[in-house]
């Protein structure tokens, strides 16, 4: 067996995407990651519909991969995106419309209209997902009541890695971590719940296997060759395809210590031996979704930097572009907790700017933050306590106390955040690593292709060529009464 690697990883997520090369020596125990491409991730509208222009993902991704193939045959490679959306393909493989994106309002007030016919206890007990309104399940709702003659034709459900991989290999399989976040698992038999679907006059005979995590897909097609002929022979490895299930790959976590998914959206839980299903964790909202290795990762979403990214757009269309590093220092020279925002709030889940913050902490009774930097300081704050808030309740739902905080994602670079979520929380926080994502992604190939015997070890690889940066809790107090005045905020109607 070779003691040297290269592997493709192409890590998607609801802003931009790349294609990372790593190159492993397992022999001297070196990890070493290389972007070689990047790009937003293409959306259009049609009238007023979002929607994923999916082909051209697909364009970017074999134009990433041919990059990574440039100095070097490829070992393998694998791709991840965000949950939830997913494309309809006939019985020839061809896409029946674009994919919807999950921000898009067909789904609205789906959710209330599904839980009374099925009930919310009922379905969280069949699931163990928590209750997001764009989850698939309300999706696919929506998808019948608007265009029930698309479905009818619709061959195949694949979420969105599935059908690149589909494109890239011809298999038709939804991949496990993927697969639950569409809240339409059993839990218990790690089956469709069919039943479910039946219930909601929904089709099931276009959900396709479910393929483990780690599963060699198959080889690029002979059209896929046409396209990036550097791809033959190269196998497709379905890695945790969702992206959170890959950056919690990345790290070890349990018994005491959380990860904290840092990015657009934040995502706070850590690995369980088997899903955490009771009545706790359906009034916290927890969700259990798929992980490696046989673990699930029980979490809870949270709002997370989308909000500072809005404001960023915001000031940048008013002609004021922020550094990003000097905004937030200028930040840290501000007071901390002097106002917050809840960051779940509907107010700041379509498209949130500064505007949206000071009319929120205006309407709550609370001092307007007036400068971009005081503006920051109020979400980041803000975010700190959410996320203290979400520690304390996985406390209550796991029973184990959180010692220890795994800030992974591109989330870890800011370390404002990282200080004051622990100064908020009281944990002992590790940052990084940045690349949790694409690490993890490659962690999984590398035990599919035996290069690694566990994915232990391969994680012990990613740690030590990615240390991450501590950060100790101080000045808590200050964090413990602001996390009060946290609590009780309230938008006044």
């Amino acid at each position: 067996m070779p003691a040297t690697w290269r592997i493709a990883a192409g890590d998607l997520g609801a802003t931009s995407g790349r294609v990372m090369r790593a190159d492993v020596d397992t022999a001297a125990g070196t990890l070493a990651l290389a972007e070689v491409h990047r790009f937003p991730t293409p959306t259009v509208t049609d009238g007023t519909r979002l929607h994923w222009d999916a082909p051209r993902l697909l364009d970017e991704v074999l134009a990433g991969l041919t990059r990574a193939s440039a100095h070097g045959r490829l070992d393998s490679l694998g791709l991840d995106t965000w949950g939830v959306d997913y494309g309809l393909v006939d019985e020839t493989g061809d896409l029946l419309g674009l994919p919807f994106h999950y921000r898009d309002a067909r789904t609205d007030g789906v959710m209330a209209d599904v839980l009374a016919r099925l009930g919310r206890e009922r379905l969280y007990d069949r699931t163990g997902i928590q209750f997001l309104p764009f989850n698939t399940l309300y999706q696919l709702v929506a998808e019948h009541r608007d265009a029930p003659d698309r479905l009818a034709r619709a061959a195949t459900l694949l979420t969105m890695p599935d059908l690149l991989h589909f494109w890239l290999t011809g298999t038709r399989g939804v991949e496990f971590t993927n697969a639950t976040t569409t809240q339409m698992l059993d839990w218990r038999t790690g089956g469709w719940a069919t039943d479910v679907l039946d219930e909601l006059d929904l089709p099931t005979h276009v959900l396709p296997a479910i393929v483990a995590p780690g599963t060699q897909l198959g080889l690029p097609t002979a059209a896929t060759v046409a396209r990036a002929p550097a791809l033959a022979g190269v196998p497709v490895v379905a890695p945790a395809c969702h992206d959170t299930g890959s950056a919690v790959a990345s790290i070890q976590s349990g018994a005491g210590v959380a990860f904290l998914s840092s990015g657009t959206w934040s995502l706070l839980g850590t690995e369980s031996p088997t899903p955490v299903v009771s009545r706790a964790s359906l009034a916290h909202n927890f969700t259990n979704e798929g992980g490696v290795a046989g673990t699930t990762r029980v979490l809870r979403n949270i709002t997370g930097l989308w909000i500072l990214e809005g404001c960023l757009r915001g000031w940048r269309d008013d002609g004021q572009a922020f550094a990003v590093d000097q905004l937030l220092a200028a930040a840290a020279q501000r007071p901390a907790c002097r106002a917050l925002i809840d960051p779940d709030d509907a107010a700041f889940h379509r498209a949130p700017d500064a505007a949206a913050v000071q009319a929120w902490c205006a309407r709550t009774g609370q001092p307007v933050p007036e400068s971009a930097s005081d503006v920051a300081r109020v979400v980041l704050d803000s975010l700190a306590l959410a996320c203290r808030r979400v520690v304390r309740a996985l406390e209550l739902v796991t029973g184990v106390p959180v010692h220890t905080i795994r800030i992974i994602g591109g989330g870890a670079r800011n370390r404002l955040l990282n200080q004051a979520t622990a100064d908020a929380t009281g944990c002992r926080v590790l940052a990084g690593p940045v690349e949790a994502t694409a690490l993890g992604n490659v962690a999984v190939q590398l035990v599919t292709l035996g290069a690694c015997r566990t994915l232990a070890d391969a994680r012990a690889l990613v740690a030590s060529a990615f240390p991450p940066e501590e950060f100790a809790p101080r000045a808590t107090q200050v964090w413990d009464q602001a996390a009060e005045r946290f609590g009780n905020l309230k938008l006044e109607t």
